[in-house]
């Protein structure tokens, strides 16, 4: 056993009582947690101390290194700094995992990140298209086109898409203002400026929204309408208009951080995780 140059905050008497148990046990648990001796020993000995010499414990490992006896007993440190707390049950848990009084916790797999969503090839942005324009009604038809303009041309996602005014599009739609927790100004390409135009002009005010603009809005609202337009080929969501959007402006070449602000986000990894839907580029 080894004897370490150690001697406790402790009165001479209740140290003598309890060297031996609480040597034996640092010495067992001590090189397989990630902290130094001094450190162990140290806490074992208050721990024990405080079981054995004032709560009237027997020095019995499988009693004293129980979870609830360890919990108890860091309650009852003389200290009022709930950090210090943290730090000594955490090391005392460790130390009944080491002598198998305490069940170690099996270590958690990492949660993997969402995948991206699969952008629309161009022959479904046509189908899109087709799907918007031959809506039943003309407000059902207004209402489509402003969902796939402002989804495929802008990039929006659900809440900022469904808060545009006809106010918010230029006049040759060829930018939409932004509002909500990520105010932007997001430019609009030559595909879709045009059809943002119209339905700005088109709409019964200028504060109108331009979809669904009489609608309540609530977070399925896209969906709901969607699934009320009759039969898709091409299903239209906010999420893979958005990863079109997103791949359409980094295969152009957009500047990174022009793109971080269109989109309305603050880190590249929002955007990197797209990478796998560029074009590969010949040697």
């Amino acid at each position: 056993m080894t004897e370490p140059a150690y001697t406790p905050d402790l009165p001479a008497c209740d140290w003598a009582r309890i060297r031996e148990f609480t040597v034996a046990v640092t010495n067992d648990v001590a090189p397989k947690v990630p902290y130094a001796f001094e450190s162990v020993i140290n806490a074992v000995a208050h721990h024990v101390d405080w079981c054995a010499n004032i709560a009237g414990f027997p020095l019995d490992r499988d009693t004293l290194f129980r979870r609830d006896v360890i919990a108890y007993a860091v309650d009852n440190m003389p200290t009022s700094s709930p950090s210090t707390r943290g730090r000594r049950r955490s090391l005392m848990f460790r130390v009944g995992e080491q002598l198998g009084i305490i069940e170690a916790l099996r270590p958690v797999p990492p949660l993997r990140a969402a995948e991206p969503s699969q952008p629309y090839s161009a022959a479904q942005i046509l189908e899109l298209s087709a799907w918007a324009e031959y809506q039943n009604s003309a407000d059902r038809r207004h209402s489509a086109l402003a969902l796939i303009a402002l989804g495929l041309g802008a990039g929006l996602p659900t809440r900022d898409l469904c808060a545009v005014r006809a106010s918010d599009i230029s006049t040759r739609g060829t930018s939409v203002q932004v509002g909500g927790g990520h105010p932007r100004t997001v430019p609009i390409g030559e595909n879709w400026a045009p059809v943002l135009a119209e339905l700005a002009d088109s709409s019964t005010g200028r504060t109108a929204r331009l979809f669904r603009p009489g609608a309540r809005w609530h977070s399925n609202i896209v969906t709901v309408f969607v699934d009320r337009a009759g039969d898709a080929i091409v299903r239209p969501t906010t999420q893979r208009m958005r990863a079109t959007w997103i791949v359409e402006q980094l295969t152009r070449g957009a500047p990174m951080h022009q793109l971080l602000h269109a989109a309305g986000v603050s880190s590249m990894d929002a955007l990197v995780r797209y990478e796998k839907f560029l074009p590969s580029v010949a040697p």
